[in-house]
């Protein structure tokens, strides 16, 4: 299981796995990317499942965790690497 598997080190981390054979539940925001990085999975021989998800909404993370437990069954590594890049001082950040 990735979080932030669309792009970036989410991505990479997946390709590693699938190379190793690895099944891996995809989660995002863009299900159109994830389910291109699936596609890269397949040919890396490893196999992957779309869970499009924003994991800044904890109902949407346990349900794309319970399909993906459906599909793969008991999750053994969970990778969380869903982010944001903001360039700024912190105390001019926010959540919004």
């Amino acid at each position: 299981m990735i979080t932030g598997a669309s792009a970036g080190v989410g991505r990479a981390a997946a390709h590693r796995f699938a190379r190793a054979g690895a099944r891996v539940g995809l989660i995002a925001r863009d299900a159109d990317a994830l389910n291109d990085v699936k596609g890269e999975l397949e040919g890396l021989g490893g196999a992957g499942f779309v869970a499009p998800a924003d994991v800044s909404n904890p109902d949407e993370v346990f349900a794309a965790a319970d399909s993906i437990v459906r599909q793969f069954g008991p999750i053994d590594v969970w990778i969380n690497d869903a982010m944001v890049t903001v360039f700024s001082p912190v105390w001019k950040t926010s959540r919004a």
